[in-house]
């Protein structure tokens, strides 16, 4: 059991050398799509794995190991995002096989991705800070060269430099408090800290600096400025795996950190309640007026909007760590998993439409639904599952995060309600925005771009079964939420035996 732990992380290690030998050997014999097909392969085989050590984890079984001297540990939550995770990144690496063929890089591509999604698998892991910041930048890091992948794009680079500079300080000041941590203290593992932490004023402060560090790759607001330039400039691959799991798993080494800090004195699941309503505000504020603009910035508003959707992902957990509600647990993890999903299908979507106009403004592409029929209808089905319309999977996770909000009422009275209507209004105002992208990819095309709008199509069978497979999974966890509660619940258990209250 203790191989089987390891093997996961193991896979993507070994792919992303495996795949950069491919790409080398792409650039010697002319050869394409080599890297690509081999960093797919053990993507494949490393959530299969993954899948088997979940069934063991939720069959009770205790996972660790020791390396080094370090412990690693699978429990159900670390299955829970290695499971979305690898998912999502599989998709975006057959995607990407079609998608980036034209790309110089190739064998950098795929390196950078493979240890990403690595670095996520492995901060799920630890069982101390240091590891768990370790594992958190190895994640970063390839996130940094991603965004900036096109070097040749001066816009690709400012936003890669934005996001660098921004995540480096960041990880700094979430580094302080770490240190923080140990000189008050004496150790950095979770087992030690849980239960023993005292409250003083260096343990509030050190909080105060990981709510901080971690909060900017969560995109917290307002720490959130260098998401919209990041996740619209990056290739559409990397924008599905920053909107759709790295800002998710930012906020899962923020909640990492945070359940262990039982006794410091400050309300945290109160806290984490006013930035999700902050967040989940402004992020849609922000989406809404980019209609406003002349020229509407399609990615952007994607972009936009996971600021907004880590407002109830956040708020779900929230009030689960404030009032111990276990409606809200479920609701905010199983909206990093639709969320992953749903925002995923509406990149991938975004970027074929692009790659086929040559543009990424919605006037530009008004009419495309007509002559990419699978194309338009899979962006229509993602923009609708983030609006929380039934009955796709957005709605199922929405619904969780706002009954948890509702159940406050018990605990806090009018201020409970205050809460979920301030949630119900940002889901309306959501609506504000997809709905006329919806109606821009139906009508008629307009005159000076009709050409090119009607001679568009559809990718071909290797782009399409990823945005299908996406597509699919957006429609399943809708009618039949409880496959993805089953991932879910296991892990919501460990969450409430922690910090049901904190």
């Amino acid at each position: 059991m203790s191989d089987l732990l390891m093997l996961p992380l193991a896979f993507l290690l070994a792919g992303s050398c495996v795949s950069y030998a491919m790409g080398r050997l792409e650039l010697v014999y002319k050869k394409k799509f080599l890297a690509g097909t081999v960093a797919f392969l053990f993507f494949l085989f490393a959530l299969v794995l993954q899948v088997y050590a979940a069934v063991q984890v939720w069959s009770g079984a205790t996972m660790t190991t020791t390396i080094g001297g370090t412990l690693l540990r699978m429990d159900a939550l670390s299955v829970f995002i290695s499971l979305v995770a690898l998912t999502l990144g599989m998709a975006v690496c057959l995607y990407s096989i079609v998608y980036m063929k034209d790309d110089m890089g190739q064998e950098y591509y795929y390196l950078l991705l493979m240890l990403m999604v690595a670095g996520i698998l492995g901060l799920s892991l630890a069982t101390d800070f240091l590891v768990l910041y370790l594992f958190f930048e190895l994640m970063s890091i390839p996130s940094y060269a991603l965004v900036a992948f096109r070097r040749t794009d001066g816009i690709a680079v400012e936003a890669g430099m934005k996001y660098l500079v921004m995540s480096a300080v960041g990880s700094v000041v979430a580094f302080f408090g770490i240190s923080l941590i140990y000189v008050q203290t004496g150790t950095l593992s979770f087992s030690g800290l849980l239960g023993t932490v005292q409250n003083t004023t260096v343990l509030q402060a050190a909080l105060l600096f990981l709510i901080i560090g971690f909060g900017v790759k969560a995109a917290i607001v307002p720490l959130h400025t260098w998401l919209p330039d990041a996740h619209s400039a990056a290739p559409s691959g990397i924008s599905a795996m920053l909107s759709g799991i790295v800002i998710a798993a930012g906020f899962f080494t923020l909640l990492r950190s945070l359940l262990v800090f039982t006794g410091v004195g400050l309300p945290i699941g109160q806290i984490l309640i006013v930035l999700a309503l902050l967040t989940m505000t402004v992020g849609n504020i922000m989406a809404f007026s980019q209609l406003s603009r002349e020229k509407i910035d399609l990615k952007r508003i994607l972009a936009y909007s996971s600021v907004a959707q880590m407002g109830y992902i956040i708020l779900g957990i929230g009030v689960g760590v404030a009032y111990g509600i276990r409606a809200g647990y479920e609701g905010g993890l199983f909206h990093i998993m639709t969320h992953a999903f749903m925002k995923g299908l509406a990149f991938l979507c975004a970027g074929v439409i692009i790659h086929r106009l040559g543009t990424r403004y919605l006037n530009e592409m008004q009419g495309i639904g007509l002559s990419m029929k699978a194309t338009g209808f899979a962006l229509t089905l993602a923009l609708l599952s983030l609006a929380g319309v039934p009955p796709l999977s957005g709605f199922m996770s929405e619904w969780l995060v706002f009954s948890g909000a509702i159940t406050t009422y018990t605990n806090i009275g009018w201020v409970g309600l205050l809460i979920a209507v301030i949630a119900l209004v940002n889901a309306l105002i959501s609506l504000g925005y997809y709905l006329p992208i919806i109606r821009k990819l139906y009508l008629s095309p307009k005159e000076e771009n009709k050409a090119s709008i009607l001679a568009a199509r559809d990718p071909g069978v290797v782009m399409l079964a990823a945005i299908l497979f996406l597509a699919a999974l957006t429609i399943i966890l809708g009618i039949w939420p409880e496959l993805g509660l089953r991932t879910v619940k296991p892990a919501v258990d460990a969450l409430m035996s922690i910090g049901g209250g904190l």
